[in-house]
């Protein structure tokens, strides 16, 4: 199943019409709601930093936050004129819809290989810089030890940080 069978695979879900600028996640707000993109872009911004932008039929966010029953964690903002389907209930989908729940897995697993990639890239280049990028075995340590508990990664800018 690729990101175009998911748009026929969630066809029910309500199409919503957004304007260039237009939010649909805010970071820290609550949402029960899943978005697909059929058309247009959408980007995503932490703090402001761009972190990603999205332009493929089929793509999903939201899906974090709901997976993780918290917030969400990042803007997701809408660049142009973009249509994306809004899925109400995520459970349902899941229990009903296994080919929905192994595409979703397969999606989750590829962004965190891709991101634990990275990272180890960043240890190898930046391993002797005696930077903060020093603490990233720390940070991937944290990713992958499947504890369940939160990462708070902190920042320079945050004092209390657990790093």
């Amino acid at each position: 199943m690729n990101d175009l069978d998911i748009l026929d695979l969630l066809s029910d879900g309500e199409p919503v019409t957004l304007e260039d600028g237009e939010r649909i996640l805010t970071d820290g707000q609550s949402s029960d709601q899943l978005f697909v993109l059929v058309s247009g872009a959408l980007v995503v911004e932490r703090h402001g930093v761009r972190v990603v932008q999205m332009d493929a039929p089929g793509s999903i966010v939201g899906e974090v936050g709901l997976l993780l029953d918290q917030p969400a964690g990042a803007d997701v903002i809408a660049v142009g004129p973009t249509v994306v389907r809004r899925i109400d209930g995520l459970d349902e989908l899941l229990e009903h819809s296994p080919e929905f729940m192994a595409h979703l897995a397969r999606t989750l697993a590829r962004r965190l290989f891709q991101v634990t990639s990275y990272l180890t890239d960043l240890e190898v280049q930046f391993a002797d810089s005696g930077t903060t990028l020093g603490l990233v075995p720390t940070v991937l340590q944290e990713i992958m030890d499947g504890s369940g508990q939160e990462l708070d990664v902190g920042s320079e800018r945050e004092p209390d940080s657990p790093y």
